[in-house]
């Protein structure tokens, strides 16, 4: 049978959708520039028009990663303006969703090796700063404390992220907190957070 024909935007945009599939149904393993030509149904050479190699895939599948989850954390501060413990659940539920996605994203020489791909380090950036906004729309409004907003956020983030990645590796399946769904887990998590581990003066 004959290849399916692309033009050039749409051939690379074939290409991030089957490395994606790939990673739902199997993991990162699993990527090669080969297995998405045929997954795509294009020729073998075809995905060197767009990556020199499976880095610069993988880095492209990344870049897909944060720019999803920026419109996740944006659809939920416009549904909850300023409350971050939404925008928590909406990170939790997309690390959630898409797990090898999201271990792909942040991969340490994708996001912050030598030769790293400045679009991707511009999409992480982009998300980070959708955190930002909304702590400082928080502020705004009187739901959160005065306070650097880009201190916060990476307190926040470190929070959320270290309990995502707990939660998609399974590490919490056998621990006390395994039977809470995760929604419960984060509100536990940021309730101390929240309230701090100090005794008052």
């Amino acid at each position: 049978m004959p290849k399916a024909s692309y033009h050039h935007g749409d051939l690379r945009n074939s290409q991030i959708s089957a490395g994606l599939k790939i990673l739902r149904e199997e993991d990162v393993h699993a990527l090669s520039l080969r297995r998405v030509a045929r997954e795509a149904d294009v020729s073998a050479a075809a995905p060197y028009r767009h990556f020199k190699d499976k880095q610069a895939l993988m880095a492209a599948l990344s870049e897909s990663g944060f720019r999803k989850l920026r419109s996740m954390l944006i659809t939920a501060n416009e549904e909850k303006p300023g409350d971050i413990d939404h925008s928590g659940a909406a990170y939790l539920e997309f690390a959630q969703k898409h797990p090898e996605q999201y271990r792909l994203m942040f991969t340490h020489n994708l996001l912050c090796g030598e030769g790293a791909e400045e679009a991707l380090q511009n999409a992480s950036s982009d998300a980070f700063g959708t955190l930002i906004e909304t702590i400082e729309i928080g502020i705004l409004n009187g739901k959160i404390a005065e306070t650097n907003s880009s201190d916060l956020a990476f307190a926040c983030w470190s929070l959320v992220h270290g309990l995502a990645m707990l939660l998609i590796d399974g590490i919490l399946t056998e621990s006390p907190y395994g039977d809470l769904p995760a929604e419960k887990t984060l509100e536990l998590c940021q309730s101390y957070f929240r309230k701090g581990w100090q005794t008052l003066p």
